[in-house]
């Protein structure tokens, strides 16, 4: 048996340095619950050493625990216990429902707080990931299907991640880890019910920011705090409540393109024996379910979805200019019912790279629709907005759709408009609207807006969040590599920019052979990389 080259030297559970008043307990929101069968939400951080910074020195662990703990006191629910809501947790509720809602209580003297795991590897960096100048020449198209995430995540179960086990079990997991060459990475690993990716790049930016003074040789006054909002009752708000559903409003909510995948046909074809054990997890039991009427819902096409495939990886970094001239090919090949559309430069990139995804799967001849599946952010789509600090997981999923010889012989300009268009329609009305309708859920479980697999491509956007730019130990300049983590699935693309420079890091999970189509093709770098 092969030793693992990263070994864990200590493992400790982190509170806020602040004792608590009394324990706090908060109901999170709608769609904080309609996310808790999602992965964690996750990202590794890795830092070359520099002439002050050397992560074998014990200081720097414990400066960087020391600002965890403080940054805590902001973020005191992320160190309390999550569970599932009862029937008297809801007694005073307009909308009974509690079945696969989730609850957070912090300040107790039970809470599990964040697990904190330091660890130290014997790999070089230069051994595992890029340099920033080899991703910009020799590596701009890196295959990272090695990359070992795994081995820098914490192994920590956290609560919920099957839907069932939770006491005891934190919600927030975090590890350090100091590579051969002195360099080091910084993991988050966070239950999605509690984050979602702008939470988190708010998060590691408020410990970064408690991080930065500890390391700094001079006096350069205190950070700016970057203080949460928790209060999930806000964001239910946007739903209008009421004792019974509005038709109007759930007929709104029902006409957006989003999927209504239902987890619990198990004579589904394809349905996979693993997703039993979470779905019985936030399922009534069988003689109440009996008795209630379901939402409308569609199969999950688990046929298309050939978990057993290997899958591979590659970042492809697409310089500034690129995304410049994707952008302007999309403007000029919009079609005319998509002319007053305005064309980002993220839409324009994802409208490039799902052409080329459908013609490595080879969908020419696909009658069948395939789909491009988006994480839309929720704060600013309610009026009045929610600030970027509104703690929690307020996301959707909808989705584009075109027949699959359609979607390989479009143009750019269709697709990004089309996207566009799609984003469009998520109006605060409708996205209230959706609130409204998901809360009478039976579980906010049972519904999937996504799929993965041969039809399937699941977006995930970290654009103008910072990631590349968080500064730990006030070192300046930017991180060498920044991994958002998801499990490698068929069909998972996720964009972050790099920085000021305007450039664009994009992950690309697929299917081996079609990956080899994917790469091959001499459109992928018409562009520019």
């Amino acid at each position: 048996m092969t030793q693992s080259p990263c070994r864990v030297k200590r493992t400790k559970r982190i509170f806020p340095t602040k004792a608590p008043q009394q324990p706090t307990t908060t109901k999170l929101s709608t769609l904080d619950a309609s996310v808790a069968r999602f992965a964690a939400c996750s990202a590794i951080w890795l830092y070359d050493r520099t002439e002050d910074i050397d992560a074998h020195d014990p200081t720097v662990s414990e400066r960087l625990e020391d600002a965890l703990g403080r940054t805590l006191d902001d973020y005191p629910h992320f160190s309390g216990q999550l569970r599932w809501a009862s029937k008297d947790d809801v007694e005073n509720d307009i909308n009974p429902r509690y079945i696969g809602r989730p609850i957070i209580t912090y300040g107790a003297p039970e809470d599990p707080g964040v697990e904190l795991v330091v660890a130290e590897d014997t790999r070089e960096l230069s051994a595992v990931v890029p340099s920033q100048e080899e991703r910009l020449t020799t590596k701009q198209i890196w295959n990272a299907t090695d990359f070992p995430q795994n081995d820098f995540q914490p192994k920590t179960e956290l609560a919920f991640s099957d839907l069932t086990r939770f006491k005891g079990l934190p919600g927030v997991a975090i590890q350090l880890t100091a590579f051969k060459c002195g360099g080091y990475a910084v993991s988050i690993k966070l239950t999605h019910c509690l984050s979602d990716a702008m939470c988190l790049m708010q998060f590691t930016h408020a410990w970064a920011a408690q991080s930065r003074p500890l390391f700094q040789k001079a006096q350069t006054g205190a950070e700016e705090r970057i203080v949460p909002l928790l209060d999930p009752s806000r964001l239910d708000q946007y739903g209008n409540i009421t004792a019974t559903p509005d038709p109007a409003k759930v007929k709104k909510a029902r006409a957006l393109p989003m999927h209504r995948y239902n987890w619990w046909t198990q004579d589904t074809p394809g349905y996979p024996s693993w997703a039993e054990v979470s779905t019985n997890g936030t399922k009534p039991p069988a003689e109440e379910l009996a008795k209630l009427e379901l939402s409308p819902s569609t199969f999950p096409p688990w046929q298309t979805w050939d978990m057993a495939a290997p899958v591979e990886h590659v970042q492809i970094r697409f310089p500034a200019s690129a995304v410049a001239a994707m952008k302007k090919a999309a403007e000029a090949s919009l079609p005319e019912s998509l002319k007053t559309q305005r064309i980002s430069r993220l839409d324009s990139v994802l409208a490039h790279l799902w052409i080329l995804i459908n013609r490595a799967r080879r969908h020419e001849n696909t009658p069948d629709d395939v789909y491009m599946n988006i994480t839309l952010g929720v704060r600013g789509r309610v009026d009045p907005p929610l600030p970027d600090t509104f703690a929690g997981s307020p996301i959707l999923l909808g989705y584009i759709a075109k027949s699959g010889s359609e979607a390989t012989g479009t143009t750019i300009g269709d697709v990004a408009g089309s996207i566009r268009a799609t984003m469009a329609r998520f109006t605060p009305d409708a996205v209230g609207a959706y609130i409204h309708d998901a809360a009478y859920e039976v579980s906010p479980q049972r519904l999937w807006q996504a799929f993965l697999g041969s039809r399937h491509v699941l977006v995930t956007s970290w654009v103008r969040a910072r990631a590349y730019e968080v500064d730990f130990c006030a070192v300046g300049g930017l991180a060498r590599y920044v991994q958002g983590v998801m499990p490698r699935m068929d069909g998972l693309v996720q964009v972050v920019d790099v920085g000021g420079t305007g450039d664009l890091d994009v992950s690309v999970c697929l299917e081996r052979e079609t990956m080899r189509r994917f790469l091959g093709d001499g459109m992928l770098g018409v562009y520019g990389i």
